[in-house]
């Protein structure tokens, strides 16, 4: 009965406010994508299972959500990023790539053909030719009318919702094939620089992003355990991005005391509870997700 309670009281919120903590929000969903999710009952759960999540406060796990909410919409566009926003989530990851008239969009990977009706790679396409295909029809009927998001349309959006809701959500910046100053001044333009990561591999990215934004959040991959002291040393990062195999307390706890966050990517076989707890518990800072109720679910075992 308590759930069920819950759960009505969560699919009210979805076509109106959020709530969480006994506090509400002015941030809404559109109308249309508020009544589709709430006849989706497992994101009618999540949704309530994140609201429990938030206002247990413990433990403390930051939650990004991998190429926007796309266990729910199509990956990468608008319609993933609003519902990864009525989640309340701390990040949403993101693919940033060119056009081959320099356009910034938001695509994972560098072909059309899997995530729209195109064919080929973006770079070879014009902005116009790109943005009149579908992100979305792949995905279902309803997100037919999806385009491949602008840089500039997530920024707006992410800087709507950080006006008005009281949990900011930032981007997990993933710098496929970026125009560096682009990039910077849009996320400087919405207000979102200062609490966004750029997950960067490339030392020519790196220096291209720190020339332009000194403070910038930098987040390299630690390829190896061994590699951390000496990363930690020279490239001064705000986190490292470690292999889920390779997560452990001991390594969390030395990439903590060098003042360095821990990321990591729990997908395929790691998204589990139970590999949720273990991560949770030597000390993760941030579990980028493809789920976000296994997160809650894990965060809930371990605070009983």
């Amino acid at each position: 009965m308590k759930l069920l309670l819950t759960l009505t009281i969560c699919a009210l919120f979805l076509a109106g406010n959020s709530y969480v903590s006994g506090k509400t929000t002015e941030f809404r969903l559109p109308p249309k994508l508020a009544d589709y999710l709430a006849s989706k009952p497992e994101y009618v759960k999540t949704k309530a299972e994140m609201m429990k999540f938030r206002a247990a406060k413990t433990p403390v796990v930051g939650v990004a959500v991998h190429r926007a909410a796309n266990e729910f919409a199509p990956e990468n566009t608008l319609a993933a990023m609003q519902i990864a926003l009525d989640l309340e989530v701390d990040y949403i990851e993101m693919d940033v790539r060119q056009t081959k008239d320099g356009k910034s969009l938001i695509l994972h990977d560098g072909n059309l053909d899997r995530t729209t009706n195109g064919k080929g790679p973006l770079k070879d396409m014009n902005f116009n030719e790109a943005r009149s295909l579908s992100a979305g029809k792949w995905f279902g009927p309803f997100f037919a009318e999806e385009k491949i998001p602008t840089l500039e349309e997530s920024c707006a959006l992410l800087a709507e919702h950080n006006e008005k809701a009281w949990h900011k959500t930032y981007f997990y910046v993933d710098c496929k094939e970026i125009n560096a100053k682009v990039l910077i001044d849009y996320l400087t333009k919405y207000n979102l620089l200062e609490g966004s990561v750029f997950y960067i591999n490339q030392a020519e990215q790196i220096d291209q992003i720190r020339d332009l934004a000194p403070k910038a959040k930098i987040l390299p991959g630690l390829r190896s355990g061994k590699d951390l002291d000496k990363m930690a040393d020279t490239q001064h990062p705000y986190a490292l991005d470690v292999n889920w195999k390779d997560l452990s307390k001991e390594l969390i706890d030395s990439a903590h005391a060098k003042g360095v966050k821990i990321f990591s990517d729990g997908f395929g076989g790691d998204m589990n509870v139970e590999s949720y707890v273990k991560a949770i518990q030597a000390g993760i800072d941030v579990i980028s997700t493809n789920k976000v109720s296994v997160i809650c679910e894990a965060a809930s075992k371990i605070s009983k």
